[in-house]
């Protein structure tokens, strides 16, 4: 491999192909932060140190070729980042070590160790852990306390030296044993290899291009040398050359067809792996017909793979694999894959792996189906497309099949589960759906099965078998779903299991307590509740991750006890309570300990000597800790991330006490109650500041900016919003290139130091709202993701061409200032644009239809509170509108509301109130099945809110606000049916409480590295990844998690109700609020029955309206109810009694009606006051201050047919009508009588407005209200 980059944290010792003997030595193993370790090909003796597992960090190692015996330690399995592994051609016995990383390789790694048994070798151990009947170990040919010298073979060879000078002694590894005697210093010679076998081996180097530095192989090959079955990468059989192994030897250039390669034509094994050719396979391979074995993996040929490959018909192993990332790529098109099989009928290995071959599932699965022998297939990154074809059920074979990273977008066959030899099934990331078949999981020799990352995959786990070898299980980011079984304990062997970010759910079987084996466990991001059960028998356990889940409960500290090797842990964001389990502390390999966002209270405890000497990561933010934080924290050397934040610390801290954590690069203590003091001197006496990369210090009273942070050229996030900072904000902020996240919001900063326009800043996201920056804006990022100016004292207007300066911005706030102007479509220039939010300024003007440009990409649009005019745009086209968010309120829009808002099928939020809209009930709006809030109040919305033509459904609509609108007629009680959502029941309100979010991007999770590289514009990532090269991902990830707080990838907003007869503004929608207000329209008739089905409504209001009849008894059904106002209407009757049953209502507002009777008593309605119910005539009782004999003897309520204002009459207003219609009828004859005659003017109000009415055209009909009456009256036309 080429480290394009050298990474400071890369560890890389490499000492093989050499003569070195001897023990490997102890102090190796205390390389820690070691990765790769290569000491292959020497002669080393005894065994391998049990403290191997001390190198934690290892993700290679090959001890291959040596003489190293005894037992493989067991330590050797914990080492969980090892991704390769060769222990073959040694001396080792005894079984191999049950692990997940040891047996997730296959048998080559530990091939040529004669007495080695167990998986993933085929051959059985014994009783007592060995092979069979083994030799003693006394009689081993190869005893630490013999002679490794075949004894008939060195007298010959004596005798040839001392009489043939051209011969000598040479160093020489075969087959894994060393010809070099340890104790006796006796040597082996092979025999002499063939004089022309020579020449086309020197001819071969000599046409070869490579880097003498780095090779370890044909290097040494000398033309002094006459014996070149000697020579390194060379095995000979009868003098002839039949092994050669040129892998690693940094080869550049490619192979001509007059190659002397091409002429050694007894080879049987070529090795060209890991090279950098550059060129095309050559075709005259097909000369070396007796090839049985070819490697060219990752050797850096490229091109189509050629046909002559297909004339090796001896080949039993072909490897053509390239890695994941190579910048090489060989196809397979013409030949195609069919040609490329059809005579290899010996082939029984099959590596494929990142060859182009982009076939369809019957073009690539028919031909080799027809290789019965085959044994392993491994055609990962293949770009393979599907479906899986039937016929590929012939390989009963098959012991290996991997097709990861294809697109296969197939089912997973049901015959998967008739290859009863299969060990390794890997489908990952391949698109697979359907159901996947539960036998497969019982096949008796399946040990690794990797299935994640195929989103559309569903399935449940089955009962599991007893005595099943499976050792790893991989399903994260799959649609598996359903409780984990019971007998998950049947898996004795199992040492990887990952099932997060599934839907599993239902509480942690404690069975699984019996996996002992248990390496790393991963079940993070699924839906699991109930306590989490004990793993304290699972020694092995390195990592544990049950994080984002609904866990809850106390942790018991004996959970943790005897977790010696334990180095991960995280639970964070699920709701465990209790005091954090003092025995995760004094682990002593532990060096991530998470804990985020659960319900954790107490003190934080001393880190005494007894803690953990190795943590790194100390991460309990967000739960309920209180108490100081203790001095000794900051005497754990090794931590590189602190994060308390969002707890409830208190005590003042001298943020100098950081420097003696040379190791840190995150503190995050923001959301306390915390005194952080910065007012230190720079006292060079002091050891210096740690390279930070994230510092979180929100909400901790701090006056001022760290003067220490100046100096942080590698940070990367700056949190220090909701403090008391005033003044500038400085240059220096500006001149940290790596910095990427900014937050001074919630601050008194005025300023920039400088005036700025387009600053080369490398900042992605920035938020500097809620402060006092005034004039125009002066900084705009050039990479800026999310820019919020929101809640400042900006104003003048916005530049005309702002739209440029914003190539990537994805989410826009500048809300709340004094902008004015008009809204320039160079906003539409900003194409990433997610989220624009300009509300609550004094912009002017119409609406560019621009935007409508934007819609397939735009998700939150909020222009309220301003001053736009004109008609809203109509013309989003059908599939292009992506809106969730529309607030169009508070402006002076007119016109209708535009039919087009139909094709924006996941709006959830429409708000277009106080506005001058003219136009009917909205109907075709309930297309939109996602529509939760609706508000159009305060217009001109006129009519019958009747959809007799209605076919869509508000499913799922909660909040309804149509007050102050000139609507009319009855409430239909099919539309009220059609509002699903209202009708919850309370059992089911549980799942919906909570906020209403609006994904900015699609998929959104907790954010990491990984997935905010995945929803950022291509540019973008590719800046990001440069910016954060050296930064480890750990550290990353910390960082952006806290980025969440700011919500980059999610929104909410609010909108304005009237609720317990108070104008309030829901800050956060919950979507568990339930709201209905008609109230302020013309709406006539009874109330609906079916309104009293809204189980969940919170909020009702009807007032000023012309209903009549009775308040129904079914409102004891509005359990939920808080809020009701029925007032100024004509409801008649009694109050019911149920009414009293509303335990949760709290405010009621009855008033101006036609009630009757005694007021119901009960807690609920006599807790309201007499306001509550005035202006009904008949009412009495508490709390209205008259009672019921006095009422019924001194002022019995007139007949309903009798009242002046029945609900069924006409009303005049007596003091208009006589002004403004004097002039005709002045004559007192006439007027007087009617004033004064009762039955006169009953007959007057019932039919002469009437006939005026119908006489006069400039005279018709307006309603008003007055003391709580609706009136129906003439007014004069102007």
């Amino acid at each position: 491999m080429k480290l394009v980059k050298i990474q400071i944290a890369f560890s890389y010792v490499d000492m093989s192909n050499n003569y070195f003997d001897g023990p490997i030595p102890d102090e190796l193993m205390q390389f820690k932060a070691l990765n790769a370790l290569n000491l292959s090909h020497n002669a080393i003796l005894s065994h391998i140190p049990a403290s191997v597992g001390n190198l934690k960090n290892l993700e290679s190692m090959d001890f291959s070729n040596n003489s190293l015996n005894g037992e493989i330690p067991r330590d050797l399995s914990s080492l969980y980042f090892l991704e390769y592994l060769n222990l073959s051609f040694n001396h080792l016995a005894g079984e191999i070590p049950l692990g997940t990383q040891i047996q997730s390789f296959d048998a080559d790694s530990f091939k040529g160790n004669q007495r080695l048994c167990g998986p993933p070798l085929t051959n059985k151990c014994g009783v007592d852990g060995t092979q069979g009947m083994p030799p003693p170990a006394s009689e081993t040919p190869l005893s630490q306390n013999e002679s490794s010298v075949d004894w008939s073979f060195l007298t010959w060879n004596e005798r040839l030296y001392r009489f043939i000078p051209r011969l000598d002694f040479m160093y020489e590894q075969h087959e894994g044993k060393s010809l070099i005697n340890s104790t006796t210093n006796n040597f082996v010679v092979n025999g002499y290899c063939r004089g022309h076998q020579r020449s086309l081996l020197l001819h071969l180097k000599t046409n070869l291009i490579f880097n003498n530095e780095k090779s370890s192989k044909l290097v040494h090959w000398n033309q002094s040398d006459d014996d070149c079955c000697q020579w390194h990468a060379v095995t000979c059989k009868d003098g002839y050359v039949t092994v050669l192994d040129l892998s690693q030897e940094s080869i550049s250039g490619g192979l001509n067809d007059t190659s002397a390669l091409f002429s050694l034509q007894y080879l049987q094994n070529l090795n060209l792996a890991f090279n950098g050719f550059g060129s095309v396979i050559p075709q005259e391979l097909h000369k070396l017909q007796n090839l049985r074995y070819l490697n060219l993996s990752n050797a850096g040929f490229e091109g189509q793979v050629p046909k002559e490959i297909s004339h090796l018909k001896r080949l039993v192993t072909l490897d053509l694999s390239s890695s994941f990332n190579s910048h090489h790529t060989l196809k397979l098109e013409n030949p195609n894959i069919a040609m490329l099989v059809q005579n290899l009928t010996n082939i029984t290995e099959l590596y494929l792996d990142g060859v182009a071959i982009s076939a369809s599932g019957e073009e690539w699965g028919r031909p080799l189906s027809l290789l019965e022998g085959l044994r392993v297939l491994s055609m990962s990154s293949c770009n393979l497309s599907g479906p899986i074809d039937s016929s590929l059920a012939k390989l009963q074979s098959l012991t290996v099949l991997k097709l990861s990273r294809n697109k296969l977008s197939s089912i997973v066959p049901n015959s998967f589960a008739n290859f009863s030899n299969l060990t390794t099934l890997q489908l990952s990331n391949s698109g697979l759906n359907g159901s996947f078949p539960q036998d497969i999981f019982q096949i008796h020799t399946l040990k690794v099965l990797d299935i994640s990352n195929n989103k559309y995959l569903h399935g449940s786990l089955p009962d599991f078998l007893r005595h099943l070898c499976i050792h790893s299980l991989d399903l994260h980011n799959t649609n598996f779903s359903g409780q984990l079984p019971d007998a998950t304990s049947h898996l004795k062997q199992l040492s990887t299991i990952d099932l997060s970010y599934c839907q599993f759910n239902g509480t942690l079987p404690t069975s699984m307590t019996e996996l002992t084996q248990l390496v790393y466990l991963d079940l993070s991001s699924n839906y699991f509740t109930g306590p989490l059960p004990s793993f304290n028998m699972s020694k092995n356990l390195k990592f544990l991750s049950v994080s984002l889940n609904h866990l809850s409960g106390d942790l018991p500290s004996n959970h943790f006890e005897g977790l010696v090797n334990l180095v991960s842990i995280d639970l964070g964001f699920n709701s465990f309570n209790g005091n954090i389990p003092s025995s995760l502390l004094k682990l002593p390999y532990l060096r991530e300990l998470k804990l985020p966002s659960n319900q954790l209270s107490g003190l934080l405890v001393e880190f005494g000597n007894a803690s953990s000497p190795v943590l790194e990561i100390l991460d309990l933010g967000r739960n309920n800790v209180h108490g100081y934080i203790p001095v000794s924290l900051f005497n754990l050397r090794t931590l590189r991330v602190i994060k308390l934040s969002s707890n409830k610390l208190n005590g003042t801290i001298q943020l100098d006490v950081i420097r003696r954590l040379s190791n840190l690069t995150t503190l995050g203590l923001s959301h306390n109650n915390l005194s952080i003091d910065v007012s230190f001197r720079d006292d060079h006496g002091l050891s210096t500041f740690p390279e930070m990369r994230s510092v979180l210090l929100a909400s901790c009273k701090l006056r001022a900016m760290p003067s220490f942070l100046r100096n942080q050229s590698k940070l990367v996030s700056l949190d220090l919003s909701n403090n008391e900072i005033r003044g500038s904000i400085p240059n220096w902020i500006w001149q940290l290139e790596s910095l990427i996240s900014l937050n001074l919001s919630k601050n008194s900063l005025t300023n920039f130091e400088e005036s700025f326009w387009n600053l080369s800043s490398n900042l992605f996201i920035v938020d500097l709202s809620s402060n006092q920056l005034q004039g125009p804006i002066s900084f705009i990022p050039k990479y800026a993701s999310y820019l919020d100016y929101s809640n400042n004292k900006l104003s003048s207007t916005i530049p005309p061409d702002i739209g440029n300066y914003l190539p990537f911005i994805c989410q826009l706030f500048l809300s709340n200032n004094s902008f004015n102007g008009e809204i320039h479509e160079s906003f539409c220039n900003a194409s990433s644009l997610r989220l624009l939010d300009l509300s609550h300024n004094n912009f002017d003007g119409i609406i560019p239809k621009c935007f409508l440009a934007l819609s397939n990409s735009l998700r939150m649009l909020n222009f309220g509170g301003n001053k736009l005019r004109g008609n809203i745009p109509d013309t989003i086209s059908p599939n292009s509108c992506a809106l969730r968010y529309l607030d169009l309120n508070d402006n002076i829009l007119d016109g209708i509301i535009p039919k087009s808002l139909v094709n924006c099928n996941k709006l959830q939020v429409l708000n277009l109130g106080n506005n001058v809209l003219t136009d009917k009930f909205p109907c075709f709006l309930s297309n939109i099945s996602t529509l939760r809030v609706m508000v159009l109040r305060s217009n001109k919305l006129h009519g019958s809110i009747e959809c007799p033509n209605n076919t869509g459904n508000w499913e799922m609509l909660h909040i309804v606000d149509l007050a102050s609108n000139n609507l009319s007629g009855t409430i239909p009680g099919s539309l009220l049916t059609s509002w699903k959502a209202m009708m919850r029941n309370e059992d089911k309100l549980g799942p919906e409480f909570g906020h209403l979010f609006f994904e900015v991007s699609d998929n959104f999770q907790y954010m990491t590295l990984k997935i905010l590289l995945a929803h950022m514009n291509k540019y973008l990532a590719m800046k990001l990844l440069k910016l954060v090269a050296n930064v480890s991902h750990d550290v990353l990830d910390q960082g952006f998690a806290d980025v969440n707080s700011m919500d980059p990838a999610r929104f909410q907003d609010s909108v304005m109700i009237i609720n317990k007869g108070q104008q309030m503004k829901l800050v956060k929608i919950q979507t568990a609020f339930t709201y209905v207000d008609m109230s302020n329209n013309y709406l006539e008739g009874t109330i609906p029955d079916e309104l009293m089905q809204f189980k969940a409504l919170n909020a009702l209001n009807l007032s000023h309206n012309a209903f009549v009849g009775h308040i129904p008894p079914y409102v004891g059904n509005l359990k939920n109810l808080e809020s009701m106002d029925l007032s100024n209407n004509s409801l008649s009757g009694e109050i019911p009694q149920e009414l009293s049953s509303l335990y949760f209502l709290e405010y009621l507002n009855l008033s101006f009606n036609h009630l009757v009777g005694k007021i119901p008593t009960g807690t609920q309605i006599q807790s309201f006051d007499a306001d509550s119910f005035k202006g009904n005539d008949g009412l009495y009782g508490a709390p209205l201050t008259n009672n019921c004999g006095n009422y019924e003897t001194q002022q019995s309520p007139p007949p309903t047919s009798e009242t002046p204002h029945s609900h069924n009459e006409s009303s005049i207003d007596w003091s208009f009508l006589s002004m403004e219609l004097g002039f005709i009828f002045g004559f007192g004859v006439f007027v007087v009588p009617i004033l004064c005659w009762k039955k006169l003017r009953l007959w007057y109000s019932k039919h002469v407005d009437e006939m005026l009415y119908r006489f006069i055209p400039q005279l018709d009909y307006v309603y008003e209200q007055h003391e709580g009456k609706r009136y129906r009256t003439l007014r004069w036309k102007y």
